[in-house]
């Protein structure tokens, strides 16, 4: 079948129905994440190819607002360098989602995102640490990527070479989400619903923190006990409730109600 894209325009790439359906899954996430402020004019996001975790997918590069399931470009997860790149200008920062799926087989999803919420606390050596209940997903502390101590002789503050994609892998380690100092955030997941529902929750944690910073020196964050179980998130509903929130009728009446309220949407 051949990729199309929200408004039905056929697109020039056979691929099969399960990389389209994939793919158009994340467009809906980039239109969440720009509905809701989390990304800006240069955010990217990506997702590895189903049945091929040896390759990803990610737009070229052009703004978020826009991507539509063509953009997409089929990238190698050992190089981050595309398959066939059909003439269009590839995204600079590729090798963060590259090393990323490379040194992390668990990760499907990555968001990058340059957190208005998140940098501050980057910019006064504060460690993001939950402080709320939607924010279980997280450590206990939050990794912050400090590029300076690897930099090298490159220029500027992306991930524009494979050696600053393996750090920023490294200091993620296992978690689900670290910050780039004055840059943003980085958020992984084992789905793009994952990735999209923890990175709106990051963006939300970031600023309470920051909230209650301005209130006393000290605040109360989640300990061991109070974070999630494994799977204890059913990010499902809120990926629902953010997808319903997208301009237009269309988006809420695509949502399936009968699907709340069921024992098997909420692990035990």
């Amino acid at each position: 079948m051949y990729l199309m894209d929200q408004q039905g325009n056929t697109g020039s790439r056979a691929v099969n129905e399960i990389a389209s359906t994939r793919l158009a899954d994340v467009v809906t996430a980039y239109r969440i994440l720009v509905n809701e402020g989390v990304l800006d004019g240069f955010g990217h996001i990506s997702v590895r190819a189903s049945g091929s975790p040896d390759r990803f997918w990610m737009p070229r590069a052009m703004p978020p607002s826009l991507v539509e399931v063509d953009d997409f470009l089929e990238l190698d997860v050992a190089t981050s360098q595309p398959v066939d790149a059909k003439g269009r200008r590839v995204n600079g920062e590729r090798y963060l989602h590259g090393e990323i799926f490379k040194a992390r087989p668990d990760v499907n999803a990555i968001v990058h995102a340059h957190s208005y919420a998140a940098i501050p606390l980057t910019l006064a050596g504060i460690s993001m640490r939950p402080v709320m209940v939607q924010a279980g997903f997280m450590p206990l502390t939050v990794p912050t990527f400090e590029l300076r101590t690897m930099r090298g002789e490159g220029k500027g503050l992306q991930i524009t070479d494979p050696a600053r994609g393996a750090a920023l892998a490294a200091v993620l380690g296992p978690h689900p989400v670290a910050l780039l100092r004055g840059h943003g955030v980085v958020v992984v997941g084992p789905s793009i619903v994952h990735a999209t529902v923890y990175s709106i929750y990051t963006e939300i944690n970031a600023r309470l923190q920051a909230q209650a910073l301005q209130m006393a020196t000290r605040v109360e964050t989640l300990d061991e006990p109070e974070l999630f179980e494994p799977n204890g998130f059913d990010v499902n509903r809120p990926w629902q409730h953010y997808r319903s929130r997208l301009p237009g009728p269309a988006a809420l009446a695509s949502v399936d109600r009968t699907q709340f309220g069921l024992e098997s949407t909420q692990p035990r």
